[in-house]
């Protein structure tokens, strides 16, 4: 143990910055640490590119950055200024069905979008508040939620895992929506919160979790889960990404488990992989 914390000390001296998780949004005890709460993205998902307002300007804008499109606009401008032997017509009708033909294209890939984000925004999830199991929807989820995720479920955000019904505090689950692989990862939850089998025994945890802030690294996660009890001084553990659930991950071979959420949203490290991919170009054009 002593030498996992020194690892994970030594990790840490490489954190830009940190941030500090209450679970199951429970102050800790007095004169434990301050209490500083957080303001965190909620767990809303938006893969869309436009909105109804910008869509216009924004998508012939797009248009307009591809070399040939802006060559043929020059092309008609010139043709409209000066007086050739040829007619604009020539050069600003077929710009025009392209760029129309491709906007009514991009549009109705967006709109599907939308939907798409609506419907993951509003998938139910369940979660444990004052010792009971709560339903609400995934978009309401915060950072310092309790969750039940069942079998055959995807994960709502990324979580860190607390206990499974498993008498060990392992679950299985499949990563092929994040990294293409069908295999079986097993992870494991920590040892101090593994034997928490109940609503009831999971709604009584008192611990804190301090961790790095989101980066889109699905295999690195550095941090460490304070443990609070009545009498004793806390319980600190390293955390891994061996205890780390991803969003888009689907829990397999494991009843439930609960996990507390610490990254939601755009913050997951599944959006933040997908946000920073930009639009497509041909060689030609780069």
């Amino acid at each position: 143990l002593d030498c996992s914390l020194r690892l994970s000390c030594a990790g840490e001296e490489n954190w830009v910055d940190s941030r500090t998780i209450y679970v199951g949004h429970r102050e800790p005890p007095p004169g434990a640490e301050a209490y500083i709460p957080q303001r965190y993205p909620d767990n809303r998902i938006v893969s869309s590119k436009y909105t109804f307002w910008n869509f216009i300007p924004k998508n012939l804008f797009e248009q307009f950055r591809r070399v040939a499109n802006f060559y043929f606009l020059i092309i008609f401008l010139v043709q409209l200024i000066i007086d050739t032997p040829t007619s604009p017509v020539t050069s600003g009708l077929p710009l025009f069905f392209v760029i129309t033909v491709t906007a009514i294209k991009q549009g109705y890939e967006d709109w599907l979008r939308h939907k798409a984000d609506n419907a993951m925004n509003q998938c139910p999830v369940h979660f444990i508040q004052h010792g009971k199991l709560v339903r609400k929807q995934s978009r309401k989820l915060r950072v310092g939620d309790i969750v039940m995720v069942k079998e055959d479920e995807t994960f709502p955000c990324d979580l860190i895992f607390l206990s499974s019904n498993r008498g060990d505090g392992t679950c299985h689950v499949t990563t092929a929506s994040l990294d293409g692989e069908s295999s079986h990862k097993t992870h494991y939850a920590v040892q101090d919160t593994k034997g928490f089998h109940t609503e009831e025994d999971i709604g009584g945890l008192h611990a804190t979790i301090e961790c790095e802030q989101p980066q889109p690294d699905l295999y690195k996660f550095v941090g460490r889960i304070n443990v609070y009890s009545d009498l004793n001084d806390p319980v600190v553990r390293p955390l891994g990404s061996e205890n780390l659930l991803l969003r888009g991950a689907t829990l397999k071979n494991t009843e439930k488990i609960f996990g507390v959420a610490i990254y939601t949203g755009m913050e997951t490290k599944m959006a933040l992989n997908y946000q920073s991919k930009s639009q497509k170009r041909s060689a030609v054009e780069k």
